[in-house]
């Protein structure tokens, strides 16, 4: 199943208010598109990204977006899934 996954799903600046669907404890703070690009990489997940996207509860920002196939996985724990990776690889890169 195809799904589009936004920057603000899983980043922890923002308020559920602002389009954050994880929890502030598994969100990320600011991540980027290439972030979310290269986790799907890493797990082997068809994804194609958008840069020139805008989350439409930000219109302004044109932080890009990422649609990608996530199987029978939910769409929470998909994105906890890529969260918890990109936490992963910025502590493997400090």
């Amino acid at each position: 199943m195809k799904t589009i996954i936004w920057p603000v799903y899983i980043n922890s600046n923002h308020s559920r208010g602002e389009g954050r669907r994880l929890s502030i404890e598994d969100a990320v703070e600011d991540p980027k598109v290439r972030e979310i690009s290269q986790v799907l990489r890493k797990l082997n997940i068809e994804h194609s990204v958008e840069h020139a996207k805008a989350f439409p509860g930000s219109w302004w920002e044109h932080s890009g977006r990422v649609e990608a196939e996530r199987g029978e996985t939910s769409k929470i724990e998909f994105l906890r899934l890529i969260s918890k990776n990109i936490k992963a690889s910025r502590r493997s890169s400090k």
